[in-house]
């Protein structure tokens, strides 16, 4: 009797196993059916490009590389990034986006030409992060540097000076990131480096004679706060040109006139 009941659970055991690898190529096959639906079913129709302004849509697409019929699922966003900026200096920021079953939006941010500095070739275009964007033609309004030059410059690079310079940039492309903040590049001409001591913006119809490295925000914003108090209170009077001297540690952006 004991014989017959050892041979009865044999079987048993045996429906157990299969029934465990039915389960795991079940699994296996449900997974393969929806890789082989997502490659054939899933892929690139229609191409959006949103947020470009100095680049027409087709350049970004072209730029990306993605082509109609393209694997939706498996395009590579961070390559494809990588390869926009790479390739049109003036794209600063690149977000992919999908939209199932067959649609693709390309998402951009741009850059800001603020500035222009001088190499042996002429001068650049450059972003407020010292990014070389292209030749200045001109056609921009930017902050005209001098007392720094670009060395070995080409499009999408990054503003190299020489040695002596380097802390010269440092100073410029912190002040910059400050300007654009405060919505102040438009209002700026020149950047004035060529001093030892001290650089000087020429913003308006003033000068603001600035610190060689700082807290720059501080600074414009106690010129800023500066003229409008002084308007206010008749101490600068409406269209006088002069200099805000703001390299005197104490705490107040001191104004001299223009004498004409």
């Amino acid at each position: 009797m004991a014989r017959q009941r050892r041979h009865k659970r044999r079987p048993s055991r045996r429906r157990g196993r299969f029934s465990g690898l039915y389960k795991v190529l079940s699994v296996l096959l449900v997974a393969a059916a929806i890789i082989v639906a997502c490659v054939v079913f899933f892929r690139v129709n229609t191409i959006q490009v949103e947020g470009n302004v100095r680049y027409t849509a087709q350049e970004i697409i072209d730029a990306s590389g993605i082509k109609t019929g393209d694997n939706l699922i498996a395009l590579p966003s961070s390559r494809v990034s990588a390869i926009i900026r790479a390739q049109l200096p003036y794209v600063e920021g690149v977000a992919i986006q999908r939209t199932y079953p067959d649609g693709l939006v390309i998402h951009v941010t741009e850059r800001v030409a603020a500035a222009s500095v001088d190499s042996a070739e002429g001068r650049w275009l450059i972003s407020t992060q010292g990014k070389l964007l292209e030749k200045d033609n001109g056609a921009i309004h930017t902050i005209q540097i001098t007392g720094m030059t670009a060395v070995g410059p080409y499009a999408g690079g990054m503003l190299q000076t020489e040695e002596e310079e380097v802390l010269t940039l440092e100073y410029v492309k912190s002040l910059l990131t400050v300007l654009e903040s405060h919505g102040m590049l438009e209002q700026c001409t020149t950047l004035d480096c060529t001093s030892a001591s001290s650089i000087t913006l020429e913003y308006g119809i003033y000068h603001l004679c600035l610190p060689r490295g700082g807290d720059y925000d501080y600074y414009i914003q106690l010129a800023r706060s500066a003229l409008d108090t002084g308007l206010r209170d008749g101490k600068i009077q409406e269209g006088q040109s002069g200099l805000l001297d703001l390299t005197i540690t104490d705490g107040k952006a001191h104004f001299r006139p223009d004498h004409r």
